[in-house]
């Protein structure tokens, strides 16, 4: 019988790696070690003491929070993620597990290794935490365009836009559009981003009829949007639509130019020479190519005289000397002197749009000239 108890006491030992002596002994000295901050090696010891002692050990946890409290005091970020490693598929509770990572988020904070954190945490969250923290996981990745790892996150409705951002931001067209079929599988909010990158899918695939009924069904529309859709229904010669576009592009700075230019030419293909040139005319303001474009047309239109040119005249002279002194006295850039029948007339300004004109007008006045007209020039 005695034999018997020896030898369990022996392999029992062997199973503790340590006597209960030793064990005590290493206990003082990790707690020692802490509290002197010499953290580094209290967490040497504390995994020491984790390799020898049991697996129902009492005091395994206390361990555990204790070394990863070292590292993190000792800012020693590389220790952390290693020893996180270790014991990642040990037994132990959520609450620890949840102290750990509240630790490793304050040390890694907007650190790209802070995934590692997340994705150690994840297995001990609550159910409803999890697929925040697959999100939280997602949006790292995303920012740091790492597409590749948020397609090995699971296939869950909260993720399912980055799944699909990942597959078009790695070019896989084709893939995209067969992933975002469903619209119904996808969170309502994120409906219309996903029916963006399904439309740009389809233009890179050169599929642009399926493109445009994916953008028609986005209800707020961006300008480059907008763009694609007014050029998509000029090609197909669809100028209702096409103009309808156009005109919502009109309050984008960025797309002005375009937009008035191609409202000019929509108006010009209709024969309505004066509209177009209202629009050519808002199109010039713009050192663009658009700009430069609606400038030869309207030349085109004064040689052709299809349009009116308008001016503001100031005076009539007998003499073009007198109209000199007066232009001289105006000293206004804008201001001409120009034969008018058997006269001299001093005209300040050029436009085919009268309305155009009234603010300079006003100018003139101000000067006191007050019985100037805007009228359309000789």
């Amino acid at each position: 019988m005695r034999k018997i108890v020896l030898i369990f006491l022996f392999i029992a030992g062997l199973s503790y790696g340590f006597s209960e002596k030793e064990r005590n002994t290493l206990l003082r000295v990790i707690q020692g070690l802490y509290k002197d901050g010499v953290y580094s090696t209290a967490a040497q010891k504390g995994l020491e003491y984790l390799k020898k002692a049991p697996k129902n050990d009492p005091y395994r946890e206390k361990i555990i929070k204790l070394i990863f409290s070292s590292l993190y005091k000792a800012g020693d970020k590389k220790q952390f993620l290693k020893y996180i490693e270790e014991i990642k598929n040990q037994k132990i509770s959520p609450e620890t597990a949840e102290y750990i990572y509240i630790l490793g988020l304050k040390l890694f904070k907007n650190s790209p290794e802070k995934t590692k954190i997340i994705q150690f945490y994840i297995p001990f969250a609550p159910e409803d935490k999890q697929k925040a923290l697959y999100k939280e996981l997602a949006i790292i990745y995303a920012k740091a365009k790492n597409w590749k790892e948020i397609e090995k996150l699971p296939d869950i409705k909260e993720l399912r836009l980055f799944k699909a951002l990942a597959l078009y931001k790695q070019k896989k067209y084709k893939e995209v559009i067969e992933y975002t079929q469903r619209l119904g599988k996808f969170p309502p909010e994120t409906k219309e981003k996903v029916l963006y990158y399904r439309a740009l899918s389809f233009i890179k695939t050169k599929q642009p009829e399926k493109a445009v009924k994916e953008l028609e069904a986005i209800t707020f529309k961006t300008p480059d949007m907008l763009k694609f859709l007014a050029g998509y229904y000029l090609k197909k010669k669809n100028y209702i639509m096409a103009e309808r576009y156009l005109k919502q592009l009109t309050t984008e700075e960025k797309y002005k130019d375009f937009a008035y230019y191609y409202l000019g030419v929509i108006q010009d293909l209709n024969k309505n020479y004066k509209k177009a040139a209202k629009y050519y005319l808002k199109a010039t303001k713009y050192k663009s190519k658009y700009g430069q474009l609606a400038q030869k047309r309207l030349q085109q239109f004064k040689k052709a005289k299809v349009i009116s040119e308008y001016s503001v005249r100031v005076a009539v002279f007998s003499t073009e000397d007198k109209a000199k002194k007066l232009l001289k006295k105006l000293n206004l850039k804008e201001c001409f002197v120009k034969k008018y029948k058997k006269y001299y007339g001093v005209f300040c300004g050029k436009s085919i749009s009268k309305e155009e004109l009234k603010p300079l007008q006003q100018k003139i006045k101000s000067k006191g000239i007050k019985d100037s007209i805007i009228t359309q020039l000789p």
